[in-house]
């Protein structure tokens, strides 16, 4: 990232100007797990990213802005059904189509565009950010966001919310947010957290609504010799009833070059009925079971060379989705990515399987193959 500093007043507390971005290149072939929807198994495609970002900053405030545009082109493989997505929009319109043909996709968004104002004991964001909230790194118990889709490629930068925060910092720390409705949602959504050291474990108090439902919780996290242990647990207000959600983490370094974490989690809403019927009933927890575990492991083969692997298990079903990728550092700002998804269950599980749309039109998770190339400047 580039910095300059520019101070048209005062020397001693001058504007800081930073600006960056990133190039992203990916290939990939999908086999598609599916019957009667498309024509072809099999779908080559490309993606192009391109993120600019900056920010502006003096003493006690920040400016951050970053934009980013997608290109992809995929074989043409068009739906004789229309596919339902579950994704809705932010409430400030922030993205635009540029180019909408078949096979060949672009659009522009603003990724983060948020003000923050500092003092000494705490700070005010208004815009779209990052919003922060639980113990949970694979899966969340609580959430204002919805998440990636599980076989998206490359989730370096965390999502981001329309949202005004509140930041207070004391003998207990305060976080207070307010999120405007999205598309889709009745009512607007906010949440309080409170959290103090307890004998070492961070401890907190959550609560709000999230998703147009009431919810309350506790959460810790601390250190337990060479590990760190982090539980959760969510009630929800659901349909004149109550839904639980609750994590527990373990991570560790176990050596100079593997580290680990590993989470079990239970989802109050997993559901019986056809997804394609109902659609998620909580966005940020997109799974049909009531029991997962899920790991990500490191290891760094070569100081230039890392092995990744990532596993999301239905307990339930059972089935697995795994990603496994390698990255290799072609330079400080530059690095190559090979890895691929792959679903492992029976026919009717939720990673392996199939969901039925219609009785002769079912649509399953596809594996990925990708090759990726990304350069910071």
């Amino acid at each position: 990232m580039l910095a300059f500093l520019w101070s048209p007043t005062s020397k001693a507390d001058p504007w800081n100007i930073e600006t960056g971005g990133s190039f992203k290149s990916f290939f990939s072939v999908r086999q598609l797990r599916q019957s009667g929807l498309y024509p072809y198994d099999v779908v080559p495609a490309n993606e192009e990213r391109l993120r600019l970002q900056a920010n502006l900053s003096k003493s006690f405030f920040r400016l951050e802005v970053a934009n980013e545009t997608f290109f992809f082109w995929e074989k043409e493989n068009s739906s004789v059904f229309p596919v339902p997505e579950y994704n809705p929009t932010s409430f400030w319109k922030a993205q635009w189509s540029l180019l909408d043909e078949k096979g060949k996709r672009a659009f522009n968004r603003f990724d983060r565009a948020f003000a923050q104002f500092t003092w000494d004991t705490g700070q005010v964001l208004v815009g779209k950010q990052v919003i922060s909230i639980g113990v949970g790194h694979i899966f969340n118990a609580v959430s204002q966001i919805q998440r990636y889709p599980l076989i998206f490629i490359d989730t370096e930068y965390p999502k981001t919310e329309d949202a005004v925060s509140l930041l207070w910092n004391g003998p207990t720390d305060l976080e207070a947010r307010y999120l405007p409705k999205n598309t889709g949602q009745k009512e607007d959504n906010f949440h309080f957290r409170f959290k103090e050291d307890v004998s070492g474990f961070d401890c907190a108090l959550t609560l709000g609504k999230s998703d147009d439902k009431w919810f309350g919780g506790l959460e810790a996290a601390g250190g337990v010799g060479e590990s760190v242990i982090r539980a959760e647990i969510v009630g929800y207000r659901y349909q004149d009833g109550f839904r639980a959600q609750g994590l527990v983490g373990w991570d560790s370094v176990l050596s100079g070059q593997v580290s680990t974490k590993f989470e079990v989690f239970y989802n109050g809403f997993g559901q019986d009925t056809q997804l394609a019927q109902t659609g998620f009933p909580h966005r940020s927890t997109p799974f049909q079971g009531s029991w997962y575990a899920g790991n990500v492991s490191v290891w760094e083969i070569h100081p230039l060379l890392k092995a990744n692997l990532i596993s999301l298990v239905n307990l339930d079903d059972p089935s697995v989705l795994f990603h496994i990728f390698a990255n290799y550092s072609l330079s400080n700002n530059m690095d190559l990515l090979l890895g691929r998804y792959l679903a492992v269950g029976n026919r009717s599980s939720e990673f392996g399987g199939k969901n039925q749309i219609l009785p002769n039109l079912a649509l399953g998770l596809p594996d990925i193959t990708y090759l990726a190339w990304r350069w910071y400047f």
